[in-house]
């Protein structure tokens, strides 16, 4: 079974990662981005990544610099 490659922006705690697992549907997160410091660290736990994997702020993002092999973008709209 294919592993999707995830790119998550405004993140929160990663409710679509959540989802993911629910279903069964393997993947892995490539980077994700959240702004707020309490709410990447507390998905940075839950998601067991390493914190720079942050992309931080989404309008600071290079696209140059993502992976090119980025299956999915998940984003849930900022609160």
């Amino acid at each position: 079974m294919k592993i999707l490659k995830l790119l998550s922006l405004f993140s929160g705690i990663g409710a679509f990662e959540k989802a993911l697992e629910n279903i069964g549907e393997p993947f892995e997160v490539v980077r994700y981005c959240e702004i707020d410091k309490y709410a990447s660290k507390a998905y940075s736990l839950i998601h067991n990544l390493d914190e720079n994997m942050n992309l931080k702020d989404v309008t600071t993002i290079d696209s140059s610099e993502l992976p090119n092999d980025i299956d999915i973008i998940t984003y849930g709209f900022p609160c």
